[in-house]
């Protein structure tokens, strides 16, 4: 009896093998719909780029005609022209600029130091300060507002690229802090005692052995500071009051008007705003993508 079940139960799963083969779809087919997939999500993701582009190379007339054009059927330099001819943008630049150097040189150094101590030393409560300092990380942004504003306003920093710096600092600094500790935490102790074994000093060894080593740390640090400084305008637009210290993502939203919007100049000052960002992504994304997998990965 045992013998007929299992072989009854053997004919069953023959049976419906042949069926689920013929419910799979071919190796083809499922490639086909992959690479479909792919090119859809590679379209959804770059057209408003594209968009962009295009409203920048074209007319005034051309940008609001009915129904739009995918392609411009005549490209000018005009709104490019319009943008970068007078003060203000190039101020708004410098402005940017200025703010980005200062809060990515400061967080790198904070970055740095604070991480290697917490991978390397421990001391009382060395375990939870990263906790408690991600813990930071789950208030949006917006909450902060009226704390910040309360401080610069007592301090005196309110309309000042100064007064911005710390505000950026106190929610980039512990996601920093964090990758670089974990960064630290891969690099081998023994390395750094064969280094003081050859005579350098903890310093030495430091800016010698284990520096060298953190670079992809650094750079995926640095750079995303970088982004997040450039792109910012929640702070800057609330601590921000006159034109003259304005940054340029503030800088181009005064460009929508409330009646009129210069479409074309707007879409022009995007470009611009964006190129650098993309430049400093693409030539450094290999150090991006390794320095953020290796500071997350061990904690």
């Amino acid at each position: 009896m045992e013998a007929a079940a299992i072989h009854e139960r053997e004919q069953e799963k023959l049976a419906a093998r042949p069926k689920s083969r013929a419910l799979r779809l071919p190796r083809q087919v499922r490639t086909g719909l992959l690479y479909l997939s792919l090119w859809i999500a590679f379209i959804w993701a770059v057209f408003p780029f594209y968009w962009m582009i295009a409203t920048s190379i074209r007319g005034k007339e051309e940008i609001f005609q009915r129904p739009p054009s995918l392609l411009p059927h005549t490209v000018t330099i005009q709104n490019y022209v319009d943008l970068l001819v007078g003060a203000q943008f190039w101020r708004y630049a410098m402005n940017s600029l200025i703010l980005t150097l200062g809060v990515t040189i400061i967080s790198v150094l904070i970055s740095v130091t604070a991480g290697y101590a917490m991978a390397r030393h421990r001391f009382k409560g060395s375990v939870m300060l990263p906790l408690f300092m991600l813990y930071g990380q789950m208030f949006p942004p917006v909450l902060l507002l009226i704390p910040f504003y309360v401080q610069l306003r007592f301090l005196g920093w309110l309309d000042s690229l100064y007064g911005l710096t710390p505000v950026y600092l106190s929610y980039m600094l512990p996601l920093c802090v964090w990758l670089m500790r974990g960064f630290f935490s891969q690099v081998p102790l023994s390395l750094e005692d064969a280094a003081r074994m050859d005579g350098c000093t903890r310093w030495q060894a430091f800016w010698k052995v284990i520096l060298p080593m953190a670079r992809p740390g650094i750079v995926a640090v640095a750079t995303w500071v970088m982004i997040h400084t450039w792109n910012e305008f929640l702070y800057a637009s609330t601590f921000i009051l006159s034109e003259k210290k304005r940054t340029l993502p503030l800088g181009l939203s005064g460009l929508i008007g409330q009646y009129t919007t210069d479409w074309g100049v707007l879409m022009a000052g995007g470009v611009i705003t964006a190129a650098p960002i993309l430049l400093v992504f693409f030539f450094l994304q290999r150090h991006l993508v390794s320095g953020v997998g290796g500071g997350a990965v061990k904690g």
